[in-house]
């Protein structure tokens, strides 16, 4: 059985008229079971085949084909991708002698074939036969012969989109017989189509067959570099050829003209002239180092280029904005310099052009330059000091005189802003004791913190690593020494993350931060750092925010200064932080005395700025805390004004009416667990804290819409608990009066107090820690320390002794207790409003409560699974709590005044 092509008809006319008329004389080819030519890798002629439009047969429909295909169009017009669609075009597919053949006619027949997009009918065809092909592979791979690959090939070429070129090569089996393609992609590259030549060398993977000179340095020269990348990934001999050739480039004097006989060689066409220079030259090298994670030994004149660009900027820090330390400056240049003893001339001889003789001359001394490599003022000078010391003077006033009206001079170092803290506030955290410490009783009652980083400036391929991490309150700055800690204590690390980063209810304030919280999740693995960055706001994006409303007005204008945190210091506080020590060798131990309180300072400022903005904002009934709330969810802020006012002066907001709250639904005092509410997404840290009260507490998702608490308040006869002024109006004709309730202050405790206060809620010591912060449950199960061991090995995947299956739990003991997080034991016994289990009511096999939960046994840290005799796990999340001394702290600390 055969198939014979019919007339030529329909829109292949037009494709078809592309095709050599040496064509025309193999229409009449039989591609079927019993006479399709045979043909293998070695009797194919490259020479016959390298020419990209030549095919083997017609692409004209015949007329079964025509009437199919007009069938086809109307439904698809009608019906899209449907059964009775999909259904027609298999039958089809089944119907054919060489279904390989034909459904390259019907995409190529398609008007929108050129540049198919995912739901055109092109796309759908081919998407349907690779479904059927699959089906049916044992029945029709015979017809798929190399010419038909080839065929194939040369047709996905006429298109420009590389998903359908994906399932063409998956469909024809191309990969498995990639070294067909060779000659084409070669002709590919002889008609300078780089970009698809190196496009199909990606996707049929080969890769080894070609230099980096045949397409991927021209695709370098014409700024293409997707196809590049795409080229390069999972190819390090190409990706160190590439990198080490590019390096050579820029040792030369020009990389302009270095480049330029290599392009005329090559005859390269749309070339990006402007990529064509010493600075993106490096970026594009410096990129691809980056993303293939190369060493930067193969790169030296990157590096050395690097260098010397960090050299003058360390030169202009020092002479020019003199802003500078001379610890700092020591530090750096020698990190800059390195072992190069053209740098350490150049060094010297920047120096002296500066008219600093005494420095470059000890530079000379310090790096035991030959004498004759001096400049000659240095040498002057050294022959005689006193009498050239004046010269020195008249030089160096010479040199500022040049820019004098251009340099701003330097502030006097009394005109700095300085820390107010005394020095005993501060404190250096570099071992596991003082880590343990600052936990336990440090960050108590905290409800803002500053933070910043510090980490050493690189210069070449080196990469930044975390060297200090300050935590700033009201009272003190902590000073975290990520060199000497940051790879021990994993289990203190995992509370810290707990305690401050995962808590929304101390907000966390930075400047610029992002860059901050990608050093501190990289070098800090074990501190758990959420995605959601609860709590974390951004004052540098509240500060740009501002700058739309000029009403808001900080109290020091500046004239000068770019976005940075000492102009937003001297805007709130009168002078600019001194910055002498930003640019110092920050891994070197012990850490200078300056440097100490740099850091400190660099983190209290951010609190001290938020107060200042937050008092301006207040002033003029600007809505401070709603601001901060967009700006910490990324909801998108718009300035609300009449858009017809055009030019007209903007008036200052006027104040906001106060809304009387209702009286309380509550007349007599009701204890905590007959208490129920729900908290809108600004106070879900409130909401945590009275789930700690023993409050059966609801608390909506960021993503949740304000509406939802109207549903729990009827639903779940709920108290709505809001902070925003229009959602509390809102929501407050939807409920009965005293069932919602707007929270006023900003502190969570005097929040709780609040809530406590306006429903008369009784709160015991029974109530406390009584439901799950996490899922709001109230029954638990109680666990031995030989079961969490057990779990622990099911979890891990290790078969446990059969006597640990013995050692069950003898049930709830009033002389325990339970608290989040906390290192010591307590002795303190009170009989909580909770539901309590033994772990009888577990699947130690899988893991899992008897409400199906699993059990986070991975959360709780090795060191106090030996560390403590029972745990208690949430019935309802699997959360794991243990003993501790954190109850006496929140009763004696926040809940002081609330717990009877």
């Amino acid at each position: 059985m055969s198939y014979q092509p019919g007339r030529v008809r329909g829109r292949g006319r037009y494709l078809n008229s592309r095709i050599s008329r040496g064509s025309d004389r193999r229409q009449n080819m039989r591609y079927s079971a019993s006479n399709t030519p045979s043909v293998s890798n070695a009797n194919i002629s490259y020479h016959d085949n390298n020419c990209c439009s030549d095919i083997s047969f017609s692409l004209d429909l015949d007329e079964k084909g025509v009437a199919f295909f007009a069938e086809l169009k109307n439904m698809w017009n009608m019906l899209k991708k449907s059964p009775p669609v999909v259904s027609r075009l298999q039958k089809y597919f089944s119907s054919l002698e060489n279904p390989y053949i034909e459904v390259l006619r019907l995409i190529c027949n398609c008007q929108e074939f050129h540049n198919a997009k995912n739901k055109s009918l092109p796309m759908f065809i081919i998407e349907e036969f690779k479904i059927w092909s699959t089906m049916n592979r044992a029945n029709i791979i015979h017809l798929l012969v190399p010419q038909i690959k080839i065929d194939a090939f040369k047709v996905s070429l006429r298109q420009n989109t590389q998903i359908l070129i994906k399932i063409i090569i998956d469909v024809f089996e191309m990969r498995q017989e990639e070294e067909l393609f060779l000659g084409i992609i070669r002709c590919l590259i002889d008609k300078k189509q780089f970009k698809e030549a190196c496009q199909y060398a990606t996707l049929l993977n080969l890769q080894n067959h070609f230099s980096i000179h045949e397409f991927l340095i021209p695709l370098v020269l014409q700024d293409k570099l997707f196809g590049v990348d795409e080229f390069l990934k999972n190819n390090p001999k190409h990706q160190a050829e590439l990198v080490v050739w590019m390096d050579s480039i820029l040792g030369n004097p020009s990389v302009r003209d270095a480049l330029g006989e290599y392009v005329n060689n090559l005859g390269i066409s749309d070339l990006k002239y402007d990529k064509m220079h010493a600075k993106p030259w490096k970026k594009l090298i410096a990129r691809l180092i980056k993303m293939f994670k190369l060493a930067p030994d193969l790169t030296p004149n990157l590096n050395r280029r690097r260098n010397e660009g960090a050299l003058n900027f360390l030169l202009h820090k020092r002479f020019i904005d003199n802003t500078f330390g001379d610890e700092s400056w020591k530090e750096m240049v020698q990190e800059a310099v390195g072992d190069d003893l053209e740098l350490r001339k150049e060094l010297v001889y920047q120096i002296a052009q500066y008219g600093d003789f005494s420095e470059a001359l000890r530079w000379a001394h310090f790096y035991n330059l030959d004498k004759k490599d001096w400049p000659y003022n240095v040498r002057m000078f050294d022959e005689n000091p006193d009498r050239n010391r004046a010269q020195q003077q008249v030089c160096q006033q010479e040199y500022i005189s040049w820019d004098d009206d251009v340099i701003e001079q330097p502030i006097d170092v009394n005109e700095y802003h300085k820390l107010v803290l005394p020095r005993n506030a501060i404190c250096l955290i570099d071992d596991q004791s003082a880590f343990e410490n600052f936990l336990d009783s440090a960050m108590q009652n905290v409800d803002i913190i500053g933070i910043d980083c510090e980490w050493k400036p690189s210069f070449g391929g080196q990469l930044n690593e975390l060297a200090l991490m300050q935590i700033a309150t009201r009272k003190n700055v902590f000073i975290l020494d990520i060199i000497n800690i940051g790879n021990k204590c994993p289990h203190l690390w995992q509370e810290l993350g707990q305690f401050i980063f995962n808590n929304c209810d101390i907000l966390k304030v930075g400047f610029s931060f992002t860059g901050d919280i990608h050093m501190i999740r990289n070098a800090l693995p074990y501190l758990s750092f959420s995605t959601k960055q609860l709590g974390v706001f951004d004052l540098c994006s509240l500060w740009k925010h501002l700058e739309k409303f000029p009403e808001v007005k900080l109290p020091f204008e500046v004239q000068k200064g770019g976005p940075s945190l000492s102009t937003l210091v001297q805007h709130c506080l009168g002078l600019p932080l001194d910055k002498s020590e930003q640019f110092s060798n920050w891994e070197k131990r012990p850490l200078r005395e300056s440097q100490i309180m740099y850091a400190a300072l660099d983190a209290y400022c951010l609190i001290q700025c938020y107060d200042v903005i937050r008092k301006c904002c207040e002033k003029v009934n600007f809505p401070f805390e709603e601001t901060c709330y967009n700006l910490m969810t990324n909801e998108k802020l718009t300035r609300k004004h009449n858009k017809r006012m055009g030019n007209k002066k903007k008036s200052v907001s006027s104040p906001k009416e106060e809304v009387v709250q209702s009286p309380s639904p509550h007349q007599e005092p009701v204890h905590a667990e007959k208490v129920r509410v729900v908290c809108d997404t600004m106070l879900q840290g409130l909401g945590k804290k009275l789930r700690s009260c023993g409050i059966d507490t609801a608390i909506l998702e960021n993503n949740q819409d304000h509406m939802v608490c109207v549903k729990y308040a009827i639903d779940d006869r709920r108290y709505i608990l809001t902070k925003g002024y229009e959602i509390y109006k809102m929501l407050n004709g939807y409920v009965p009066q005293g069932h919602c309730l707007r929270i006023i202050s900003d502190n969570v405790e005097e929040q709780i107090k609040e809530v406590i206060d306006y429903y008369k809620v009784v709160v015991t010591k029974n109530h406390i820690f009584s439901r799950c912060q996490n899922c709001n449950g109230n029954n638990f199960v109680k666990i031995s320390k030989s079961t969490m061991n057990t779990l622990a090995r099911v979890v891990n995947n290790c078969p446990p002794p059969a006597c640990l299956y013995e050692d069950e739990a003898t049930g709830f003991s009033s002389d325990d207790d339970y608290c989040e997080d906390s290192i010591q034991s307590s002795n303190v016994s009170y009989n909580r409003k909770w539901d309590l289990y033994s772990d009888e009511k577990i699947d130690v096999g899988l893991c899992r409560t008897r409400l199906g939960a699993k059990i986070q046994i991975e959360t709780v840290p090795k060191p106090l699974l030996e560390k403590y005799d029972f745990f208690y796990v949430c019935e309802e999340c699997g959360k794991v709590y243990w003993d501790g001394s954190h109850f006496e702290r929140v009763v004696a600390g926040r809940l002081q005044g609330i717990v009877q």
